[in-house]
């Protein structure tokens, strides 16, 4: 097969020219709403939080550890 063969045969009436442009169209929905913004009282309390539940599990590790001592005898 050559390239003269896959070429195809222009139609009669085709313009080159090209094709009408349309205004797009607009279509109403509903916006997401948009996500919530962290205020600085939630931040610091959030903080808080996390800091309260280090401190709360170092604690707990620390009483097994002291146990752990007491009851091998090395405190």
């Amino acid at each position: 097969m050559i390239d003269e063969e896959r070429i195809p045969e222009p139609e009669p009436s085709g313009a080159l020219v090209p094709p009408p442009h349309l205004p797009s169209t607009a279509l109403a929905a509903a916006a997401p709403v948009p996500p919530r913004r962290w205020d600085d009282d939630d931040v610091i309390d959030a903080r808080n939080f996390f800091a309260r539940v280090v401190r709360s599990t170092f604690d707990a590790l620390d009483n097994v550890g002291d146990s752990i001592a007491t009851a091998i005898g090395l405190r």
